[in-house]
């Protein structure tokens, strides 16, 4: 039982985890409780996404290792 549970809180975590990015990808704001991390993981990304070697999108890897 606790296996199953498990398997459906990891399921969900994944299907909160493409909606957001979803709506990232149509233009959506996302709700903002601390800006000030906020801005920081913008400078992150922005870091990351100036640096990214691979063709594929980063929830396109994503997507392949679940599978």
């Amino acid at each position: 039982m606790k296996n199953t549970i498990q398997t459906l809180k990891n399921k969900i975590d994944a299907l909160e985890t493409e909606l957001n990015a979803m709506r990232r990808t149509l233009g959506a704001t996302m709700e903002k409780k601390d800006p000030k991390a906020w801005d920081r993981l913008h400078v992150i990304g922005t870091e990351i996404a100036r640096d990214w070697k691979s063709k594929k999108s980063s929830w396109q890897l994503v997507s392949e290792s679940r599978r």
